[in-house]
């Protein structure tokens, strides 16, 4: 649906702006606001519930994950590299 002539899901939100919450952060402060209900339990309703907003579309990765992803990459690329020589 658009807004004012601009489709609001397709604006870009920064970090700061977007209201983000830190995964343990959201735990802790869950376990402390409802101590009776399991970690699982609790564990399995953020998954589901961000399952639910973000339709499971990762759309905020840590800088890191790129860094990490071209490492494996590598390893990946130099791998078929050795095999296709052996072969």
């Amino acid at each position: 649906m658009e807004v004012g002539g601009k489709d609001p899901m397709a604006e870009r939100v920064s970090p700061e702006n977007a209201g983000y919450v830190l995964y343990a952060d959201l735990l802790d402060q869950l376990t402390t606001r409802f101590p009776a209900v399991a970690l699982w339990r609790l564990e399995q309703i953020i998954a589901a519930e961000n399952e639910a907003i973000t339709g499971g579309q990762l759309r905020l990765v840590p800088a890191e994950v790129e860094t990490g992803a071209i490492e494996m990459l590598e390893r990946h690329m130099a791998q078929v590299a050795d095999e296709s020589e052996v072969a």
